[in-house]
């Protein structure tokens, strides 16, 4: 076990990069001391990694008038040192190196013995020596180079390779060796140069040469700057050369300098006739990153110059969508980004008509237009239509019909509704569909004070929590069953569910009107938090933000523990954050709801947006 041991921490620095040159040949030379276990070899090899170097030293010099090897002359230098006896380091390696003259790298670990006792001068004359006159095979000056970049010779290294480069008359070597020295070194420009002349002698390298030239971004601006600077060059002098051109789009991406980054992936698709799918998904990056406009723009790229590609429909779609996610980042959603989303809609729908395969299109217009816009009439008809197309699917079918029963029920088309409501319970039993509409069915009878029969529906579905409308049909008949008990008059409840289905049908005014009544004739009443979130979602919907708060703060001051305590302080955190632009404050309310609310739904989000903030500020 003690060397299974030492062997994985010697994996692990190897791994590194950074392993002296032992280490490396360790691993080869393990396997054979390993397969014998008992022998002379694996009695040193536990001894070496015992750190008990004396007897270690005396095995593997036994070893060695055996038979030579690099890796024994490696481990033999390793003892000296970590005995301190450098002198007797120096005197062994001369004898190695007249024993096997040809072995170019035992210089080099002499010269390395000789600086570390302080002779640089006649270290650096062994180097010179070795570059004019031992080294003569590619091979040799990366078995040298390597050697001394492990050792941390790194200018030394970069100068064998240059030399290798002149007396063997080919650039196209040793690329790969000089970037990783550069990069060390922290010259990014010169590292980046390196790396993309590896990629066009050894065009297999792409993906490893585009990485390493992509983990340097960040570092510094300076570095950021002269990784550019080569980028921009070599697409200047190679315009055709695809491999170029992905990395420095993909520079521009990084650095977060999107607007570049969009000119180079409508270049690159324009340049090599693509058919938009490079830029779709820049679209979506950008959506990613919240950068809704530019999204947009590289939709209406594809709308505009891609219409025989397979990404041109999409397009109209994602735009829309992009105009959603913007319009839901706030509170309350903002209208005007809403419109937007509907007009990309009809975009879509105008281009293509009112087709099966576009039916999530006519969906969501429809449910933007009615319960943000408050408009009825059209998504009624897109609606009417999109039940009779060919081909839908059950499911979209169900979907509809709802959402034409829903606008029925705003128009005050009870018995519309209820049928329609009925008609898609029946159809989908057992299913989340079914329980949807029965939900609907119960929420009906409870605005119209049918107590008794919305609670016999509502039983049906809390009891199956597979149903994700189950939380709310618990909450309902919860609210029904604390206001309608024995001891208890339910004209409080009536008035407040005839509140909430003004609510509903967006006659806010008299809704208002109802509950200061219900609060007037019944203070204290356990409605009271529901009556101040009622009220606060209205002001909100209103975009009245200092009323919004005033019965926000109502609710987390008087009743923290009760059902909206954690809604009221989350929507506070929210209305500071995107709507007051108060960062620090929104950041103080987020760290308070963690504290106070830790096993809140909204608690992932929470952490989310308190990262961002960190990280923003």
């Amino acid at each position: 076990m003690k060397l299974k041991h030492h062997f994985f921490r010697i994996n692990k620095i190897f791994s590194t990069g950074k392993a002296p040159l032992w280490v490396v040949l360790l691993l080869c030379f393990c396997s054979g001391l390993f397969a014998q276990p008992g022998s002379e070899s694996a009695l040193a090899e536990q001894y070496f990694l015992d750190k008990e170097y004396d007897s270690a030293l005396e095995l593997y010099e036994k070893l060695y008038k055996k038979e030579a090897s690099e890796i024994l002359v490696n481990r033999i230098v390793y003892c000296y040192e970590s005995l301190g006896r450098f002198e007797d380091a120096l005197i062994f390696m001369d004898k190695a190196i007249k024993r096997q003259p040809d072995m170019v790298i035992y210089p080099a670990i002499k010269a390395a013995i000789l600086e570390k006792t302080g002779n640089s001068e006649q270290a650096d004359i062994i180097y010179k020596d070795m570059i004019a006159k031992k080294l003569k095979t590619e091979n040799e000056y990366i078995q040298v180079a390597s050697y001394l970049y492990k050792s941390g010779k790194l200018e030394t290294s970069e100068l064998i390779y240059l030399e290798g480069r002149k007396k063997l008359k080919n650039q196209g070597i040793f690329c790969e060796e000089l970037g990783r020295i550069y990069e060390v070194q922290g010259v990014a420009e010169k590292a980046a140069f390196e790396f993309i002349q590896n990629y066009y002698f050894h065009r297999e390298t792409y993906e490893n040469m585009n990485l390493a030239i992509l983990n340097m971004i960040g570092n510094s601006p300076a570095q950021d700057k002269g990784i550019e600077k080569v980028l921009l060059k070599e697409v200047e002098t190679n315009p055709g050369d695809l491999g170029v051109r992905k990395i420095i789009f993909e520079y521009y991406v990084l650095i977060k300098d999107f607007q570049e980054a969009f000119i180079q992936v409508k270049s690159i698709d324009k340049f090599f006739k693509e058919n938009g799918e490079r830029v779709f998904r820049f679209g979506e990056t950008m959506r990613s990153n919240k950068n809704y406009a530019l999204s947009n723009q590289a939709f209406d790229y594809i709308i505009q110059n891609k219409t025989q590609s397979e990404y041109y429909q999409k397009a109209f779609f994602e735009k829309a969508t992009n105009g959603e996610l913007k319009a839901f980042e706030q509170i309350p959603p903002d209208l005007a980004a809403i419109r937007d989303a509907v007009k990309a809609y009809n975009d879509l729908l105008g281009q293509f008509g009112k087709q099966t395969a576009f039916f999530n299109a006519i969906y969501r217009k429809a449910n933007l237009q009615v319960f943000y816009l408050n408009e009825l009439k059209e998504p009624l008809e897109d609606l009417k239509d999109a039940v009779n197309l060919s081909g839908l699917s059950r499911e979209d079918w169900a979907k509809a019909k709802l959402l034409i029963a829903d606008i029925l029920l705003i128009e005050k088309d009870f018995s519309q509704a209820k049928l329609i409501y009925t008609e898609v319970s029946e159809s989908f039993k057992d299913r989340q569909t079914g329980a949807m509409a029965k939900y609907r069915l119960a929420l009906m009878s409870y605005y119209k004070g049918e107590f008794e029969m919305a609670t016999g529906l509502l039983s049906a579905i809390k009891d199956n929590t597979s149903n994700d409308i189950s939380n709310d049909a618990i909450q309902l008949n919860l609210r029904i069953i604390d206001n309608t008990g024995l001891d208890s008059t339910t004209v409080a409840l009536e008035m407040f569910a005839q509140a909430q289905l003004w609510v509903y049908q967006r006659n806010y005014e008299s809704a208002m009107s109802l509950m200061d009544s219900l609060l007037y004739k019944f203070p204290n009443h356990s409605l009271t938090d529901e009556v101040f979130w009622e009220k606060a979602n209205i002001f909100l919907k209103q975009n009245d933000i200092t009323k919004t708060l005033e019965y926000i703060d109502k609710i987390y001051s008087s009743f923290p523990d009760d059902i909206y305590g954690d809604d009221a302080l989350f929507t506070k955190a929210r209305l500071y954050d995107y709507n007051m632009n108060d960062k620090e404050s929104a950041l103080k309310f987020y760290m308070e709801f963690l504290r106070k609310y830790p096993g809140s739904l909204f608690s992932v989000e929470v952490r989310k947006r308190v990262r961002e903030l960190r990280k923003e500020g």
